[in-house]
């Protein structure tokens, strides 16, 4: 008001140029907050400014609309609730998006499966075996026993046999799409899976599928995968615009769905404390000063460990050659800052759900579910870099399983395979988000202790192996215990980090020749 005031009393276009870059900034931040008529009355007056700046003359015939378009806004401000900061969006909002509320209700409480099998010998025994990796499972011989069932308690998924006496399988579909659409997720269950059975149980809204016979390790990969359960910390974004008001804006909506959010205002912050943060997705708005977002984009695809860290442009620019350039550039995707909110909250969530899963199948360990071994080593050289930068806590644990060939040899291998996979579930729900588990090579695990001191990282090792040690793996009727030996170094203190692997190792051999079933720490000259 006063800079428009001051450029209309002395029809200064001087004094006019700072009021119009204000308006235009203004119009920008509340592009994306769904504030139409607003947006319309900044517009507005951004081209009216346009149109005198361009002609001077024109400074005594345009002043009226400009005064009657800000009158608007001072005549919204004066009212409660001001109608100019009414969102039209309604049909949008963050609430609206279930699984952000269902992953956190699932945090806290046991998975519950349902299991529908008409062959009973058959769905109590898979149901048996997937209740040994913590789920809380309950079998069904029928739909109808299901229907019973739920109306006492909810499932989070059911495992549905699409083939079974006395109902056809469209009846099937349809009870499936009658779950799907109340929330509960679905995995199709049977031994015959063709085309015209998996497109309808794309249309039934149906999660996946698995074909009979198939291994425990595969249901458990898929419900992982479906219910999106190893998810074991906040997605992390890193989000880039030269307008602060968008940043805060965006970054408080984030927040509010499970994701950790680092605002910077220029490029070149981002690279100067990228290394540090690992983002899951990178957010970038277009048009920046100094470097635009392309620039940006491509100087992030140079880097190795970002390959599949999706890329997403934020922008106001809507031209479809911008979008084009964009994805030559190497981003994901182009999202306007038109868009309602919470769809573009949406539409970021479901790209992370995505992206996370590719990283998952090519970084982890199939069987243990753990990082296999190009992973780890990675994870263990940036902490090490951190650790030297920071002046933090690491340790490195070389932990390998007692007599494991005994167990083969004895059990089969299927039973190795078991207990391989229980110690990958139990180093994963015992350690920290920020640590890094990873499979080393056969019987053997290398452990990250990020922030932890050596003693600290002995004493949880400690705990882990004693309940390890006490948990009995039934296979074929037979029950039997397995124990581990880990050794331990600091990585703080090393030059190197195949120096403090090194010092595992020897600590490794310590605790076996001292006894097995043990944790040892390097210390020099011991």
């Amino acid at each position: 008001m006063q800079q428009w005031g001051a450029a209309r009393k002395e029809k200064s276009l001087d004094l006019l140029t700072p009021f119009k870059n204000n308006i235009d900034v203004f119009a920008k931040s509340v592009s994306s907050l769904s504030l139409h008529q607003l947006h319309t009355i900044l517009s507005d007056i951004n081209k009216a400014c346009s149109d005198i700046l361009s002609d001077g003359d024109n400074f005594h015939s345009v002043s009226p609309s400009i005064d009657k378009l800000m009158n608007q806004l001072i005549s919204s401000a004066q009212s409660s609730p001001n109608p100019l900061l009414v969102e039209n969006s309604e049909h949008y909002k963050v609430d609206s998006i279930p699984e952000v509320s269902k992953q956190r209700d699932r945090q806290s409480r046991k998975v519950s499966i349902g299991v529908v099998d008409h062959d009973k010998a058959s769905g109590e025994a898979v149901s048996a075996l997937i209740s040994d990796f913590d789920f809380s499972v309950e079998y069904f011989e029928s739909i109808e026993q299901l229907k019973e069932g739920l109306s006492k308690q909810r499932f989070d998924l059911v495992l549905l046999d699409t083939m079974m006496p006395k109902i056809s399988t469209s009846e099937v579909f349809e009870f499936a799409k009658t779950l799907s659409d109340s929330g509960t997720k679905v995995i199709s269950y049977s031994g015959l899976f063709n085309f015209e059975m998996r497109l309808a149980a794309v249309r039934a809204g149906v999660a996946d599928f698995i074909v009979k016979p198939t291994s425990i390790l595969s249901i458990i990969e898929k419900i992982n995968r479906v219910l999106n359960i190893r998810k074991s910390r906040d997605y992390r974004i890193v989000y880039i615009d030269d307008q602060k008001s968008m940043g805060e804006f965006y970054q408080t909506l984030l927040e509010g769905a499970d994701c950790e959010v680092f605002f910077m205002n220029s490029v070149e912050e981002m690279f100067n404390s990228i290394d540090d943060l690992h983002p899951d997705l990178f957010l970038l708005d277009m048009n920046m000063p100094d470097v635009n977002g392309l620039e940006a984009a491509k100087m992030i695809r140079q880097q190795k460990q970002f390959d599949f860290t999706p890329i997403v442009f934020l922008t106001a620019d809507e031209q479809l050659d911008i979008k084009l350039l964009a994805l030559q550039g190497g981003a994901e995707d182009v999202i306007p800052k038109s868009t309602p909110p919470a769809l573009v909250i949406q539409l970021l969530l479901t790209r992370l759900q995505r992206s996370m899963g590719i990283r998952e199948f090519v970084s982890k360990d199939s069987l243990t579910g753990v990082l296999n071994h190009g992973q780890i080593m990675e994870a263990a050289m940036n902490s090490y870099r951190l650790s030297k930068r920071q002046k933090t806590n690491v340790s490195i644990a070389m932990l390998d399983l007692v007599h494991f060939k005994k167990v083969n040899d004895t059990y089969g291998h299927a039973a190795g395979d078991k207990v391989l996979s229980g110690l990958g579930q139990l180093l994963s729900r015992s350690l920290r988000s920020t640590d890094f588990i990873g499979r080393y090579g056969g019987e053997e695990f290398m452990i990250v202790l990020v922030g932890a001191s050596p003693v600290e990282s002995l004493q949880k090792l400690n705990s882990i192996k004693d309940a390890f040690a006490s948990n009995d793996f039934v296979f074929k009727d037979k029950s039997f215990r397995c124990t581990f030996s880990v050794g331990l170094a600091d990585l703080a203190n090393n030059s190197s980090l195949p120096q403090t692997v090194s010092q595992a190792d020897q600590a490794l051999y310590a605790s076996k020749d001292a006894g097995r079933n043990r944790v040892t720490l390097f210390q020099h000259g011991e």
